[in-house]
């Protein structure tokens, strides 16, 4: 045992290797409290197999919102509707226009500017969709004069042809 000396250096030096003494049991006692409650942790979630633990994600079949195209029969009467219309439409700026007719038909269309037809490159004649969609995109040339600019649009299936003819507002 250490002598006690009057000014406490032994007594200090004792407390202080309990104290660490101490310090490596509890984390040693830690360590081995943590490894234990891993093991414990891999046991019970290893009891049980992935597919068990985690149900299989049903499979979904991706299907079109719309209904599957039937294309029309040969006979079938030959129309054209416009369903969108850039309109009004500023000078300068971009025009689109949708259609709906037969699918398998040739579109043509035809927007004439202060009377003089359009040779935009986005007015070529078009085939419409399976849906008997067809969309054509252009741009409004700046030095159109502001009013009505007529547009006919001609579908032709099988040798018959629907047309449709609309009006776009043209503005500054």
């Amino acid at each position: 045992m250490a002598k006690i000396l009057k000014d406490g250096r032994a007594v200090k030096a004792s407390r202080l290797k309990r104290t660490i003494k101490r310090i490596i049991i509890t984390v040693i006692v830690l360590l081995v409290m943590f490894v234990a409650w891993g093991l414990a942790y891999v046991y019970v979630s290893g009891r049980h197999t992935p597919e068990e633990a985690v149900p299989a994600p049903a499979v979904v079949k991706e299907e079109s919102p719309l209904p599957k195209a039937v294309p029309p029969s040969p006979n079938s009467p030959v129309g054209a509707a416009v369903s969108s219309l850039t309109t009004p439409v500023k000078v300068g700026s971009n025009a689109s226009l949708t259609v709906q007719t037969n699918a398998g038909s040739k579109c043509t269309v035809e927007v004439t500017y202060g009377g003089v037809l359009s040779k935009d490159s986005g007015l070529t004649p078009k085939a419409p969709n399976d849906y008997g969609s067809v969309t054509w995109t252009w741009t409004v040339p700046a030095n159109t004069p502001v009013g009505k600019a007529p547009i006919k649009v001609t579908c032709v299936f099988n040798g018959r042809s629907g047309v449709v003819a609309t009006e776009q507002v043209v503005t500054n």
